[in-house]
């Protein structure tokens, strides 16, 4: 899903320091590395077998832009509704839909960011993920066309053409990817989090469906990355880091909502199995292990 004001022109605006969040700021010394204002590393290899991957995000604060409430919304879709800022009013929003307002909204949010928060010394995307928390990740110098060649077959799933080969008028912007997983995930969240609260009132929807999927698509992101942008790839821990800790949410997510009756479905089932098990996804699979560790996978992924 997209929205209008995703469609301006991706700037890179001057950089408003803002404390990040504790306790994932960025990495220290004793990491072996030396990083730098853009988030890439020079000196030692971050390792593929760190304790956990994810550590270690440099996390921008974004506070809460409008006090607004809800007692139907939950704990999430508050957080979400209130991250975004005034002057956008309700064009993000769908009535009596909390997932699906709570996706648009992270696009709404993200865009903001993107625009008029990102660091300027490079072209960056940005990506909020609740708890004031956000991540600006600077985009790799390749296409999103390049990445549909690194997911199998098997893992080719509903949004497959509309996203990974389709937009094309997101070609120049990889991390598009991201944005839209990212939002997925921001809707999961608000809709586990509504039922574990007894506020969801939807019909039945593939919730989590949409977190795991994107996890394959992150997962040959960064694979690609790693090809076609090497030095990228070899020397950014924080678009490693943050692609590791999105999908460690993405997974608890999906692994909640699996067995909800309101997003139950064999079809996702069969897919997670796809993912750990299927013989054309071998290589990304090698490559996951390879890039974040082989306990890391294991534990996170299944596999």
């Amino acid at each position: 899903m997209r929205t209008a004001l995703v469609g301006v022109v991706l700037v890179g605006c001057s950089f408003k320091s803002h404390t990040p969040a504790a306790p994932d700021g960025p990495a220290s010394a004793d990491d072996g590395a030396i990083i730098v204002s853009d988030g890439t590393q020079t000196g030692a290899d971050a390792g593929s077998d760190a304790p956990d991957p994810g550590d270690g995000v440099d996390w921008f604060t974004w506070p809460e832009q409008q006090n607004l409430s809800d007692p139907t919304w939950g704990v999430q879709l508050t957080d979400i509704a209130r991250h975004l800022p005034a002057q956008y009013g309700q064009q993000y929003w769908f009535p009596g839909d909390g997932m699906t307002s709570g996706h648009e909204t992270t696009h709404g949010i993200q865009a903001h960011l993107r625009n008029y928060e990102a660091p300027q010394n490079g072209r960056y995307n940005a990506f909020y993920v609740l708890h004031d928390k956000a991540a600006f990740v600077l985009e790799p110098n390749m296409r999103k066309a390049d990445i549909a060649s690194a997911i199998p077959p098997s893992l080719q799933g509903s949004r497959y053409a509309t996203y990974i080969t389709g937009q094309t008028e997101w070609d120049d912007t990889p991390l598009y990817v991201f944005d839209e997983w990212n939002a997925y995930c921001n809707g999961a969240e608000v809709a586990v989090g509504q039922v574990q609260a007894n506020l969801y009132t939807g019909q039945w929807t593939d919730a989590v469906m949409g977190p795991l999927e994107f996890v394959v698509y992150a997962m040959a992101t960064a694979k690609t990355a790693s090809v076609k942008d090497p030095t990228y790839f070899a020397t950014n821990l924080q678009f490693r880091r943050f692609t590791a800790w999105n999908i460690e949410r993405a997974m608890r997510l999906f692994n909640a909502g699996r067995t909800m009756s309101q997003f139950s479905w064999a079809t996702q089932d069969t897919y997670a199995t796809s993912l750990r098990t299927a013989a054309d996804a071998n290589d990304l699979r090698a490559f996951a292990r390879a890039t974040w560790g082989t306990d890391w996978c294991q534990r996170v992924l299944g596999f």
